[in-house]
């Protein structure tokens, strides 16, 4: 089962990179650091979505950017709040839920 949702998300990944001008995606779960650490997708960075803004400028430099959280409440949020400024070329998505991509 695992493996089948890796695909999922290795497909949803490379389709992503496939609409990009240099393929470079990043996942980034915007949960609080202490929550990320009771358990987190294998794959991406953790950003809390307070510290977006202190980020932005490192989050601007990929081509897309998908945000996960535990419901995808605050992906949305973060997606919102970055794709409020239209001055730049990445695109945010909201992402779906890490606990299908947990570590083992």
């Amino acid at each position: 089962m695992k493996h089948s949702i890796f695909l999922i998300l290795f497909s949803t990944l490379f389709a992503c990179n496939q609409k990009t001008t240099n393929g470079k995606t990043l996942v980034v779960d915007v949960r609080t650091e202490s929550i990320w650490r009771q358990g987190h997708a294998c794959i991406g960075v953790n950003i809390p979505l307070p510290e977006l803004e202190k980020h932005k400028s490192e989050l601007l430099k990929y081509d897309t950017v998908i945000f996960i959280c535990e419901t995808g409440k605050s992906a949305q949020q973060a997606t919102s709040y970055m794709n409020a400024e239209k001055e730049h070329t990445t695109i945010f998505k909201n992402g779906i839920s890490w606990v299908n991509y947990q570590c083992p």
